[in-house]
């Protein structure tokens, strides 16, 4: 078990007052509130502060099922992939068959290239009572890790549900960005900025997928769009900095090649 998922533990005092400091909590915060600022981090896409967030809200209450939801998408958007599965299988522990933690598993699966688990979760959380975008989007996934077609009619399906909004849109993004299909991406997180245009997020998912096409000025300009709505948003301000120095580098090489050889 790693240093991660052992901080996720509920029991370490010391751990929970460091998290507290840096998430910055209310006096006498109770579990929704912690939830309702967890969805506010995570749709701004600043994804440790969701985790921790999630975490206290579970201190405070174990029932909180979108809570648990949160922690294992969040630890996937981290690259800690086998935490998340972890995650899940604890969860479902509590939870049994719950549709939108079995949508978490599936998604955690995919990404570990387990197609049997993700197919056999993602199946699980279609069957279960209820219905949301979240299971949609997940079985879309597992259909793209896969190679199989069909998925953009889950991603479809997914948007068709109730109560959809621009994150919807920009979770779809972040699905194809991270299957190397920019193209993809970039229409999504299009469409996330059209239902809203001062969403961060989908402002730098399109940035990074206008890198990935070779649209660097283009990236520029979303990204120094994002620090116009969010003045901190770090992830824009390092890719800037980051566009900076390949240009500079560009300029310098272009300088050399010009100089006469002696």
């Amino acid at each position: 078990m790693t240093a991660r998922f052992l901080n996720l533990e509920l029991n370490d005092r010391e751990n929970e007052r460091d998290a507290e400091q840096r998430v910055r909590p209310g006096a006498g915060f109770d579990a929704a509130d912690y939830l309702t600022r967890a969805e506010a981090a995570c749709r701004l896409g600043e994804f440790e502060p969701a985790l921790q967030l999630y975490t206290r809200s579970l201190e405070r209450d174990r029932t909180v099922v979108r809570a648990w939801v949160g922690q294992v998408q969040m630890l996937v958007q981290l690259g800690e992939l086998r935490e998340a599965r972890l995650w899940s299988d604890k969860a479902l522990e509590v939870f049994r068959d719950n549709g939108e933690l079995l949508a978490a598993k599936a998604q955690a699966c995919a990404r570990l290239n387990d197609r049997k688990a993700s197919f056999a979760c993602s199946d699980g959380a279609l069957q279960a009572p209820g219905s949301s975008p979240w299971r949609w989007q997940a079985r879309g996934e597992v259909l793209l890790a896969a190679g199989q077609p069909h998925h953009e009619e889950c991603f479809r399906r997914a948007l068709g549900e109730n109560g959809t909004d621009w994150f919807d849109r920009l979770a779809i993004a972040r699905i194809y960005a991270y299957y190397q299909r920019a193209t993809n991406a970039l229409t999504y997180a299009r469409a996330a900025l059209e239902l809203d245009a001062t969403a961060v997020a989908a402002w730098f998912e399109m940035a990074n997928c206008q890198m990935k096409l070779g649209l660097t000025a283009a990236a520029r300009t979303s990204y120094e769009h994002c620090l116009e709505l969010h003045s901190e948003f770090r992830p824009a301000q390092q890719a800037l900095d980051s566009i900076h120095t390949m240009s500079f580098g560009t300029w310098l090489r272009q300088l050399l090649r010009r100089r006469p050889r002696r």
